[in-house]
């Protein structure tokens, strides 16, 4: 499939619908609007959900997750290409069934929840974001440092009239995710020098594994029965190089958890099909 709306040229989050299967949620990186595009199975755009009371600064991932029969979707506003932001924000909203768009291409809709934070041991760039729902955590993973680091949030409503932000917990390095070596730094472009950096998170609907995506690999964890995803995380993944994408951008599962859906910041960019083990 390819994404045929040309406003879509950068995405940089996808996560897939809870309430359409065959439906993506998708958003651009920075100089977009706040908003999300819902893109049917043909890779047409079958509407816009505007979230009214958000900023985009630089969106960079997403993920749809349920609490008990409630469908939610996380915008993460937390790149920082620079290290130095003190505004990094994750917003949850419902989400809304994007069969409401045959009445109407162009909806609105209110974060329910907000979560600032900062990192605490100081700003840092990040792409990658995955919800832990059985233990009400979110992750992230750091983007620009050798090797990328975990750090810990509660996944936990936190509104517009809070002032204070939460602190991201500093976990340890994400295991298995190694520098590029000599020869691969010399490839032209980000596949090369930029290779080991995180540009995607998620973790499968039936919680057991996570995949982490970088330019030019995927990386998967599997949980065992009764590890934590602190120890799955800093173990030893299966490595899954990306072919036919020199720069991947975006990552979720399908509905089921042996899937995965991969994407990059083009013009018609394609959803590249992964099937898993």
């Amino acid at each position: 499939m390819k994404v045929q709306d040309k406003r879509l040229d950068e995405i940089s989050g996808m996560a897939r619908s809870l309430h359409q299967p065959e439906v993506l949620w998708v958003h651009n990186d920075s100089g977009d609007k706040p908003r999300l595009y819902a893109i049917g199975p043909d890779g047409e755009t079958i509407g816009i959900l505007e979230v009214t009371n958000a900023g985009a600064r630089d969106w960079e991932d997403m993920v749809s997750f349920r609490i008990d029969e409630k469908k939610f979707l996380m915008i993460a506003d937390v790149g920082d290409n620079g290290a130095v932001r003190n505004d990094t924000i994750l917003y949850i909203l419902e989400e809304p069934d994007p069969a409401d768009f045959a009445q109407d291409r162009t909806q609105q809709i209110a974060a329910c929840a907000v979560i600032p934070y900062r990192y605490e041991d100081g700003p840092r760039d990040c792409e990658g974001v995955a919800v832990d729902v059985p233990n009400r955590k979110v992750y992230l993973i750091s983007k620009r440092t050798e090797p990328p680091v975990l750090y810990e949030l509660p996944l936990t409503a936190r509104h517009d009239d809070d002032d204070q932000p939460f602190v991201a917990k500093r976990i340890a390095p994400v295991g298995g995710i190694v520098p590029p070596t000599a020869a691969e730094r010399a490839i032209p472009g980000r596949l090369g020098q930029y290779r080991s950096q995180v540009t995607a998170f998620d973790i499968s609907p039936d919680n057991r594994t996570a995949a982490v995506l970088t330019y030019g690999n995927i990386y998967l964890y599997h949980r065992e029965a009764e590890a934590s995803w602190v120890d799955t995380l800093t173990g030893t993944p299966e490595r899954i190089p990306v072919k036919g994408m020199p720069q991947a951008e975006s990552l979720c599962f399908e509905a089921g958890s042996n899937t995965l859906l991969i994407s990059t910041e083009d013009n018609k960019p394609p959803v590249l099909r992964y099937q898993l083990r």
